[in-house]
């Protein structure tokens, strides 16, 4: 049996060290053949170091790594061309700054070719070497990770640091459209995609192809590739688990698929899928290698309801790229990974965002609420099975009791940077109220109006309205906007809702509550 390879992103590796590699080898191939010059953006841990080094392989012409992949008879290895690799994950730009880390790079790049750099500017090497090395033959220029010196700084205290390398990195492109006549290939990766007046503004030839349809399985699983080539830790798993592979194949996709970039193809993530056959347990792997606390602080600072940008209809232009200067929330969490694309219309360009599966929206949420209230895992328990109790027994005095406990966790020191305080406690709400499975809408839009929130279970859809001020009003703004109209013709119990929240006490102070009579069938 092949052995897994965690963690290993050299292609080169995988047939010396007998690994399972998932073939991609059709997909670059149509890459290649379609075009010369491209950017692909995808999460951290999903395959991109070792997309770009099958690539490195592929052109230096080393077919015996592909002798079982889809491409060995399809390729021309006659042909071999030059190959300039940049990794910005494996360059030491915190201790060196990035000018001086650039230039050993470069310089190394160059011993490789047998090439002695004579200019002595990052800038300027990079373009000698490309010159040098495409003059008798096309050069391939593959970069790695090519953000990663600015996304390490998007703190608000290092902001100065991620300009700076924004235009270190601006120079080092600014002449790599005048090299077409030296280039055969130009592929660059990253987590995100910075807005055309910065980096992108000299590389705008690049074509993009984060949300292709045509390459949305570049990189991460699809269901067949996992079952094709991990058959038999398939089989394993489920002898661990004691259930027959259609049902341990069922959790799996439950756990770790859901990621997709066209609202069609969903694949797995591959950091995950390897971990889980590795540990034989289910577990939140690849959320574990990095924690979102910038995103959750940026989040809080900009007064944004964490739900906003969850299952949500939205344009392009609001997640596909952003600036430094303008961090937008919603393309930090689609780049991220905690977003992907559930859904598109291709004619109106839209497309609706949620959590991609179990794994990031359990694990999303449980570190939000760890960030918004500050409960005892004693408390978290016992207020949420409060909730779950107020909520199956249409008990809404209890569920203000449960809120109340809530939102008493909360501490001065979090509210005294909240400018809206509304907006925060919708925020907790709607983490917790996620997090125990409980279906929930906020700010529900209909021709009567926007609502705060809908909560529907089995027996009852409650329609809710929080107001800085008494319950009767909230209860009142229900009714004559009719935020529960749309409902009317559901079969279940409907439940309308005023809650009263007080700025003083910073909490809810009461609630009011009415049951909407069916209109007679007669």
């Amino acid at each position: 049996m092949k052995k897994l390879g965690l963690g290993v992103q050299e292609f080169s590796k995988f047939k010396k060290n007998n690994l399972i590699y998932v073939d991609k080898t059709e997909l670059i191939h149509r890459l290649i053949d379609d075009g010369s010059y491209y950017f692909l953006s995808r999460p951290r841990r999903f395959g991109k170091s070792l997309l770009v080094s099958t690539m490195e392989e592929l052109f230096s012409g080393n077919k015996e790594s592909f002798e079982h992949c889809w491409i060995y008879d399809q390729w021309d290895w006659e042909k071999k061309y030059p190959v300039i690799t940049l990794s910005f994950s494996k360059i030491a730009y915190q201790e060196q700054g990035l000018k001086k880390a650039l230039e050993r790079l470069l310089c190394r790049e160059a011993a490789k070719h047998g090439i002695q750099l004579e200019s002595t500017n990052y800038s300027d090497q990079f373009l000698e070497l490309i010159e040098t090395l495409g003059n008798k033959i096309p050069v391939v220029v593959l970069i790695d990770e090519y953000d990663k010196p600015i996304i390490d700084y998007l703190e608000q205290s290092q902001l100065g640091q991620a300009q700076e390398n924004r235009k270190i990195l601006k120079t080092l492109y600014a002449g790599i459209k005048d090299q077409d006549r030296y280039l055969r290939f130009f592929f660059m990766t990253g987590v995100s995609k910075f807005s055309k007046v910065s980096i992108f503004s000299d590389l705008n030839h690049l074509t993009d192809i984060t949300i292709s349809r045509h390459f949305s399985g570049i990189s991460g699983y699809t269901k067949a590739e996992i079952q094709q080539f991990y058959p038999d830790y398939l089989t394993a798993l489920s002898r661990e688990f004691a259930c027959s592979e259609a049902e341990i194949m069922e959790d799996v996709t439950q756990w770790y698929n859901g990621y997709s970039w066209d609202g069609r193809t969903f694949v797995f993530n591959p950091y995950s899928i390897i971990s889980l056959f590795f540990h034989q347990m289910f577990k939140n792997f690849w959320f574990e290698t990095g924690s979102p606390t910038f995103l959750i602080k940026k989040i809080k600072e900009a007064d944004t309801k964490i739900h906003e940008p969850i299952n949500r209809e939205v344009n392009e232009n609001t997640f596909i790229k952003y600036d430094i200067d303008h961090l937008n929330t919603t393309a930090i969490m689609f780049q991220a990974g905690y977003l992907t694309i559930k859904d598109a219309d291709w004619r109106k360009n839209t497309y609706r965002l949620d959590f991609p599966n179990k794994e990031v929206r359990d694990s999303f949420l449980n570190f939000a609420v760890e960030h918004y209230a500050d409960s005892s895992p004693d408390e978290m328990s016992y207020i949420t099975e409060l909730l779950l109790e107020a909520l199956a027994c249409n008990e809404m005095e209890r569920f203000l009791t449960a809120l109340q406990a809530l939102f008493s966790s909360i501490t001065v020191k979090q509210l005294d940077k909240v400018k809206e305080y509304e907006g925060f406690y919708h925020s907790v709400i709607y983490i917790v109220l996620r997090l125990l499975g409980i279906k929930i809408q906020c700010e529900v839009q209909s021709s009567f109006g926007s609502t705060d929130a809908v909560i529907m279970n089995e027996e009852y859809i409650y329609v809710l309205e929080f107001k800085m001020g008494t319950a009767a009003s909230a209860l009142e703004q229900i009714k004559q906007r009719k935020y529960h109209a749309p409902y009317l013709a559901d079969k279940r119990e409907l439940v309308l809702v005023g809650f009263g929240f007080d700025k003083t006490e910073r909490n809810l102070t009461e609630v009011l509550v009415e049951q909407v009579v069916a209109p007679s069938s007669s």
